[in-house]
């Protein structure tokens, strides 16, 4: 009796642990799944905003082209209408003429007094028939093919139109989903949650304090301007994150890096993939103040700015404002770039 009684009340002890460590396993692994998704979705979220920055970079050459184009086509049609003109008093004057010269035409007889009017009146009349309409072949010629250039750039434009609302639909599909995985975050999975990105931050630190010295690597200018772009930036700190924005209503990752470096006189495009082909890639262990951080293919998911001691400014996404986080190396980095000058 004494064995059975005590066999129950081990069994009642031992019970509650594991039924805790159950829950917490659980948690864990729900809160691994859910930052992979949060990550994974915010990716999506910032490429598709990198790609709607990319699609007005391309809609406003497209508009300056059309534009150009209807100037070239407005300048054609100029050229044609006085080339029918031409032709018109062409005709007229051989008829006029009877297709003689005007030394055998009665409308200018010997009469030396009608010399002066005669030379005036040839000079603003007569013309060469078979090269005026020669050259209002190749004018309408060259009017036919400017038209349809016109046609695909507004067919080009129209399309990339599409596309930039495509990318914000979709985003915002995606945002709806990154909010109900937020919801999730709760209690204990939300420890969870916490403590694996403060270890991903201590290990971006450490793979930021562990990486090779590069000689061959030169140093950075001595009258670098990156103090100048890191004040502008931080000058931006609580703007909201606004879609293609650029201005202290409201900036995006890139809109962000861009202004920051206008103000120091270094021009770069508002689009992280163009910021990452327009500076110069730079080693882990060089990074200095003002450097860049890139993810995504070749940057074209996200930027940020480097501004020291573990530390970087960005515009991370919808429903944020431009704050300094914890360097990030995971979650798609890709490299570093310093801007030229």
């Amino acid at each position: 009796m004494v064995a059975v009684v005590a066999v129950s009340v081990g069994t009642t002890a031992v019970s509650p642990r594991s039924a805790g460590a159950s829950s917490l396993t659980n948690d864990r692994t729900k809160a691994a799944t859910l930052l992979s998704q949060i990550n994974r979705i915010n990716g999506q979220v910032e490429l598709l905003g990198q790609k709607y920055d990319k699609a007005q970079i391309n809609l406003r050459r497209l508009n300056n082209e059309i534009t150009n184009t209807k100037a070239v086509v407005a300048s054609i049609e100029g050229n044609v209408a006085k080339g029918n003109n031409q032709l018109r008093t062409d005709v007229i004057f051989a008829y006029v003429t009877n297709g003689s010269n005007q030394g055998n035409n009665p409308l200018f007889s010997k009469n030396a007094s009608k010399v002066g009017a005669t030379t005036v009146y040839t000079q603003l009349a007569e013309g060469n028939i078979s090269a005026t309409v020669a050259s209002l072949k190749n004018y309408r010629i060259q009017l036919t093919q400017e038209r349809g250039l016109l046609n695909a750039q507004d067919a080009n434009a129209r399309a990339v139109t599409r596309d930039a609302a495509k990318s914000y639909h979709t985003s915002r599909i995606l945002q709806s989903s990154l909010n109900q995985a937020l919801g999730q975050v709760k209690g204990q999975i939300a420890v969870f949650i916490s403590q694996a990105e403060a270890a991903a931050a201590a290990q971006s630190a450490s793979t930021l304090r562990n990486a090779q010295p590069n000689s061959n690597f030169p140093a950075p200018p001595p009258d670098s301007r990156a103090n100048i772009a890191i004040l502008a930036a931080l000058g931006l700190i609580g703007t909201p994150y606004v879609w293609g924005g650029a201005s202290k209503y409201g900036v995006d990752c890139s809109g962000l890096i861009m202004l920051a470096y206008d103000a120091a006189g270094i021009h770069l495009p508002h689009y992280s993939g163009a910021q990452y082909n327009d500076t110069v890639r730079v080693p882990l262990i060089d990074i200095q103040p003002g450097d860049l951080l890139f993810y995504g293919y070749n940057g074209d998911q996200h930027v940020a700015m480097y501004v020291g001691h573990d530390q970087m400014i960005e515009a991370e996404q919808t429903g944020t404002r431009v704050h300094i986080v914890p360097l990030r190396l995971g979650y798609g980095f890709v490299g570093l770039g310093r801007p030229r000058g």
